[in-house]
């Protein structure tokens, strides 16, 4: 048996190299002079695509204009899990927070958007490698299983018990050939998605609804006035509504830089793993993880290899994005140790990526994910715990 390298390749991000060969859409050139529209939307990631995709469908004559300081999809949605997931497993948080009605109403509509992304990803043709089989919640450690429990009593306290099913030791093993699990919680609306093939997507959904891009475009700077300006190195935008939607960046936005902090996720992915795999319940879409802060969480992919990661990576001081958000020799060799533990029976294969990204986290609680700083402006910040799974921020 050959061991697997502690130090992988590191940089290369699969999801994106992958949607980047199958992506043959359109340019979108940075801004060059002044423009006016309705709605200026900053941030080329699933927030700010579903937002103007959504503008567009409420509102057709709306002018949507879409800057993204790199290309769409390269940041934090194109680099995740592609986990798809509902917000079912922090129920008792949301009850405790909104009240009953609208806590429950907040879960079910989270649930109704990972059935949205299927169902839109169908009608407009994106192919994104979209299974919606659920995810396998495992406890590693006894704090973990009272977490589970609890998960599951609230639910079914609530009247969503079709949506969770306690699996015991044995089968959470059976279904994955990991020894890690102690017991496990399948919460079955979750959906496996390639999220940069999914980012990709609504860019191209964005432009045939008529959405302006511009990518490498950086907002420079954010002046409020009436219009509001958004400042980039070769132009402005005037527009009556802006929607930040710039996750790791919106920590340089003053009312937000106290509000969230900047930790990173690592990821690796194996070799395709092909017949080894055999027939395991979970090779074909379920979400397999465990349910520390900072999770672990893997999927199967297509052709069968296995994409690992972990949360809990760098953080940075004073909100700025530092190079170990995005390359960390040091967490990714603890994720490949981590992932040995996993999944003893590979711990020969190769790995052939790894990659990280950052991602805002909210310091508060889950009221900080959205809100208005002026009458004219809206900023969403935290989607971190559910990495694909974001909703138009109308």
């Amino acid at each position: 048996m050959r061991s697997i390298e502690v130090t992988p390749p590191l940089g290369g991000v699969f999801w994106l190299e992958q949607a980047m060969e199958a992506d043959q859409g359109a340019a979108c050139p940075p801004l060059a002079g002044n423009v006016r529209t309705d709605v200026c939307i900053v941030g080329g990631g699933y927030t700010g695509l579903w937002t103007a995709i959504e503008l567009k469908r409420l509102a057709p004559d709306l002018s949507v204009t879409l800057i993204e300081a790199d290309g769409c999809g390269f940041g934090a949605s194109g680099r995740n899990g592609g986990w798809a997931t509902s917000w079912f497993d922090e129920l008792d948080r949301l009850i405790e927070r909104f009240g009953l009605a609208d806590g429950l109403a907040l879960a079910d509509r989270s649930s109704a958007s990972v059935q949205h992304i299927g169902e839109f990803t169908a009608s407009e043709g994106i192919e994104c490698d979209f299974r919606a089989k659920g995810s396998l919640w495992v406890a590693t450690s006894h704090a973990q299983e009272s977490a589970i429990q609890q998960v599951a009593a609230t639910c079914r306290d609530h009247g969503r018990s079709n949506l969770v099913t306690n699996i015991d030791n044995e089968e959470a093993r059976r279904i994955t050939g990991s020894p890690v699990a102690r017991s496990g919680l399948l919460i079955t609306d979750g959906a496996a998605v390639q999220p940069a093939l999914l980012a990709r997507g609504l860019r191209r959904a964005a432009l045939r609804a008529g959405v302006k891009i511009h990518e490498g475009t950086p907002m420079l700077a954010l002046e409020r006035t009436a219009p509001v300006r958004v400042r980039t190195s070769a132009g402005t935008i005037e527009a009556d509504q802006v929607v930040l939607a710039t996750n790791v960046w919106s920590a340089r936005i003053r009312e937000l830089r106290r509000s969230v902090f900047i930790v990173a996720a690592q990821m690796i992915l194996t070799e395709p793993l092909g017949d080894r795999l055999g027939d395991a319940d979970w090779s074909d879409g379920l979400l397999f993880g465990d349910a520390r802060m900072f999770v672990h969480f893997a999927q199967v992919t297509r052709d069968r290899r296995i994409a690992f990661g972990r949360g809990g990576g760098a953080i940075s001081a004073a909100g700025r994005v530092i190079p170990k958000h995005t390359i960390d020799p040091s967490t990714v060799s603890t994720v490949v140790e981590d992932f040995r533990k996993w999944f003893p029976a590979f711990s020969d294969v190769g790995i052939t990526h790894a990659w990280g990204g950052g991602r805002s986290i909210a310091l508060l609680d889950i009221s900080h994910l959205s809100g208005r700083l002026e009458t004219t402006v809206m900023s969403t910040t935290d989607w971190a715990s559910r990495a694909t799974a974001s909703g138009p921020a109308t």
